[in-house]
């Protein structure tokens, strides 16, 4: 059978990049850090939004991270 689901195997629906508030949330710091962050160059997003909203991969943020968790995170 072509396209059927096991009603029992687990289903995650990820979403493919965060907003600000939420990428801010993950990493453990305030949203103002993040911008300030991104806005000082030490932080990049994935990609902009057409209204210019910040948006931040699972990837991106688990580098940043580990950036922030390294002995040198005293940098960002």
């Amino acid at each position: 059978m072509v396209g059927t689901l096991d009603a029992f195997a687990p289903f995650v629906v990820m979403k493919p990049a965060l907003s600000t508030s939420e990428a801010a949330r993950w990493l453990g710091i305030s949203k103002s850090t993040l911008i300030r962050a991104v806005n000082r160059g030490d932080i990049q997003p994935a990609f902009r939004t057409p209204g210019r909203h910040l948006r931040f991969t699972f990837d991106e943020l688990e580098a940043i991270k580990r950036r922030l968790q390294s002995p040198l995170a005293g940098i960002l």
